[in-house]
């Protein structure tokens, strides 16, 4: 990311050039994609201010993205994405910052609320902007499914994503003819020209770049001094040296640089000072020193190697400091022993390509390498106890939870080192008491053991997509290729016969699901139905296809298997935006149907959130998005387990087609739940405040079509609230027939349907 308050004086220096974005015509054009996507959801107009509010992702920005690659194609200019992949190793102050920004967002949101609820709504949207939580790796599938649609290339770097473009800048096939991307890309020893912004949206498109030559020359700094200037600043990956925050940090920084010659005499000059010796700041200096000139990435040959030794020296002509450039140019020779330190230890380059190609994103792997899972407040800052226990012990500690599982099926295809780490739990509520998981816990390794016993050819796949007369490998094809012991019974590979490495894509799909299936206990290791499938597999014979349910349903049996799936309050307390009429027990009726929808994704226009909130449903919320990234996590690495393994085929062109196809591909928000919300609300109050009971009853059927309407007037962003709202109560039927709820629940379930029924439209 950008260095900080670099910009200001590049302003104050004018030197940003801009150029009509013509001048780029017929060129491939690299981007950095993180800095793309930040720009674009921390800004106006494509910033969605209540994305902190509602949960889920943002609702426009597939539409901003294909408007901004249709103005590249325009003009002819070949965008090639690159996305960051692992985190180098933090130390110090770095993670005390992200606690510390964390605590901050919690404390704006906790405001915001507070403003809406008292009916200053506008001063609750400004609290809301930028407090959305949303982390790059949350937006990939969204912005990969349109790049798959278009076309568009992306690699996904090994760590840092400008290393990769310098090198396909260097390459001698000229992978790409110019970066756009922030200005720690300057940082790295003969990046001269550098574009800092694009204009795609407006009538003349044009975009804005810096010569760090110029720069150079401007501020009269050779180019190590250059890279000493940005390090003792700071950037993303490097704490400022203390002595330099404050708001001239940039031309103090200069100044100090200049006077000490380099960075490392200036902090050395400071070492003895109490607050540099606490952090350990020369440590860091040094190690973000390495990080830049010995940046790792993925060569056209499939290894990750140092960027000086895969691209040695830089083109001729193309230095940015004279006379000072190629003197300082990192030399392979000089690359430091101790590289894991800076970065991670290594694991397979099999792993880095598979990763680079979309197969996976990379969280599971930040936890591997970095020795812990590091888990920030939700949306509704995790207040209530029931949310601590669930993502403590249902989603990271658990010896069967999706995390430590996940964490075990890379462990065990990768060599003892990583099978004998411990990955420590940072949960935001018990700082400082770390609790570690194990990857060695026998229950653990059995349970990652055990995928090895699925291995269905693609014979048996096709004649399951006749049989059920399917187009589509999903949850319903594997279930009901499983539903009796007898067709069970084929898909499990027989004793003493090897089976033949899968080829196609659809066979990975399916075998891929079936794997996650008996990894969460739905399938037993005789590959028949547990309850939890057969109570899923009844749901989805009584839904419609184009519902498309299966996903929500999944969702459903595993909340209401960790006890969280129900109608009674969160600790006691009730959240604004929940039930606004009845009993105590008309009230939980209420709430049990309003959270059972809010899990079925809306059809949404692509425009902002416009509509009522409801903090009730976002503290639902973050139990839905947080099972859902663990789940997602855990089928993507189970994808990679079947590779790594040799269980699938290698050399394949078609990784993030797979990923693609399996399920969980993206996030609900609160909208439907506050839809239903206030069709039952505005019903309830055109009925004098009282709750339908009779549907017969007269003027009911007229009230109804006004809560409609309300509806229709209220969901502006939404397309179709009338047929939504029929969909959403469809979904409740489906659970709520023989056989698909399980025990648990059927006494909340009858008393809400009773409750319930009269007041459908």
């Amino acid at each position: 990311m950008p260095i900080r308050q670099f910009d200001n004086l590049l302003h104050e220096r004018k030197q940003f050039q801009t150029h009509p974005l013509s001048v780029l015509t017929d060129s491939r054009l690299g981007i950095d994609a993180s800095y793309y996507l930040n720009i674009l959801t921390e800004n106006p107009p494509s910033r969605e201010p209540l994305l902190a509010a509602t949960g889920g992702l943002p609702l426009a920005l597939t539409q901003r993205i294909e408007s901004d690659l249709r103005a590249l194609e325009k003009l002819r200019i070949k965008p090639v994405f690159v996305f960051p992949g692992l985190i180098p190793n933090r130390r110090g102050k770095l993670q005390q910052q992200q606690q510390y920004e964390s605590g901050e967002a919690s404390k704006d949101r906790r405001d915001a609320w507070a403003k809406y609820e008292a009916g200053q709504e506008d001063a609750a949207t400004k609290l809301f902007e930028g407090r959305s939580g949303l982390h790059q790796y949350d937006l990939w599938r969204m912005v990969l499914r349109i790049f798959r649609h278009r076309n568009v290339e992306f690699i996904v770097a090994p760590y840092v994503a400008w290393a990769q473009l310098v090198y396909l800048q260097r390459h001698p096939k000229a992978y790409i003819h110019a970066i756009y991307g922030p200005t720690d890309t300057l940082l790295y020893p003969g990046v001269d020209k550098l574009i800092t912004s694009l204009d795609l949206a407006s009538a003349n498109p044009s975009f804005t770049f810096v010569s760090k030559k110029s720069i150079l020359t401007d501020l009269g700094l050779a180019e190590e001094q250059f890279l000493d200037v940005g390090i003792l600043v700071g950037f993303d990956l490097a704490q400022p040296f203390p002595p330099t925050v404050h708001e001239q940090a940039v031309k103090q920084t200069i100044d100090m640089v200049k006077y000490y010659k380099t960075g490392q005499a200036a902090v050395t000059a400071f070492s003895e000072q109490p607050h540099i010796k606490a952090i350990q700041y020369p440590e860091q200096y040094a190690r973000t020193r390495a990080m830049v000139k010995y940046s790792l990435i993925l060569s056209s040959e499939g290894s990750v190697t140092p960027l000086p030794v895969a691209s040695p020296s830089p083109p001729q002509g193309g230095g940015g400091g004279g006379q000072h450039n190629n003197h300082h140019h990192p030399n392979p020779g000089d690359v430091p022993a101790d590289l894991h330190d800076v970065f991670t230890h290594r694991l397979p380059d099999e792993i880095y390509f598979y990763l680079s190609r979309g197969l996976m994103g990379p969280q599971a792997l930040v936890w591997l390498t970095s020795g812990q899972i590091v888990e920030n407040p939700p949306l509704d800052n995790g207040e209530t106890t029931e949310y601590r226990r669930f993502v403590r012990e249902v989603i990271t500690e658990g010896s069967t939870g999706p995390r430590a599982t996940a964490l075990a099926l890379i462990s065990s295809v990768c060599n003892q080192f990583w099978n004998k780490k411990n990955i420590s739990a940072n949960l935001w509520f018990e700082q400082g008491n770390p609790k570690y998981i194990s990857l060695s816990q026998p229950q653990t390794v059995q349970l990652a053991d055990r995928v090895s016993s699925w291995s269905v050819p693609y014979a048996i796949v096709e004649e399951e997509l006749r049989r059920q007369n399917s187009s589509t490998i999903d949850f319903a094809l594997c279930l009901g290729a499983t539903v009796s012991e007898k067709l069970a019974a084929r898909t499990k590979t027989k004793s003493g016969q090897p089976p033949l490495p899968l080829d196609k894509k659809d066979e990975i799909v399916a075998n891929v699901i079936w794997r996650f299936l008996e990894l969460r206990g739905f399938l037993l290791n005789t590959h028949v139905h547990s309850p939890l499938a057969r109570a899923m597999y009844v749901a989805m014979r009584n839904a419609r296809v184009n519902d498309k349910f299966q996903d929500s349903l999944y969702l459903f049996l595993e909340l209401v298997r960790a006890g969280v799936m129900h109608g009674h309050l969160w600790s006691g307390r009730a959240f604004s935006g929940g039930p606004s009429f009845g009993t105590d027990d008309e009230k939980s009726c209420m709430l049990l149907v309003m959270r059972v929808l809010s899990i079925v994704p809306l059809s949404f226009k692509a425009q902002p959130w416009s509509a009522p909130l409801s903090r009730e449903l976002l503290v639902f919320n973050s139990f839905v998005r947080s099972l859902t990234r663990a789940l997602r996590t855990l089928l993507e690495v189970t994808s990679l387990n079947m590779l790594l393994r040799h269980d699938a085929r290698q050399s394949r062109d078609d990784l993030l087609d797979i990923n693609l196809s399996l399920p969980f591909q993206s996030e609900v928000n609160t909208g439907f739940g506050v839809l239903a919300k206030v069709y039952l609300d505005a019903l309830t109050h055109i009925n004098n405040g009282q709750r339908v009971r009779d549907p017969q009853a007269e003027g009911v059927r007229e009230a109804k079509a006004m809560a409609i309407e309300i509806c229709e007037e209220t969901f502006p962003g939404v397309k179709g609230p009338r047929q939504e709202v029929e969909r959403g109560f469809r979904f409740w039927d489906v659970l709520h027939s023989e056989g698909a709820v399980l025990r648990e629940l059927i006494d909340q379930f009858e008393a809400a349907e009773a409750w319930l029924a009269p007041m459908r439209p």
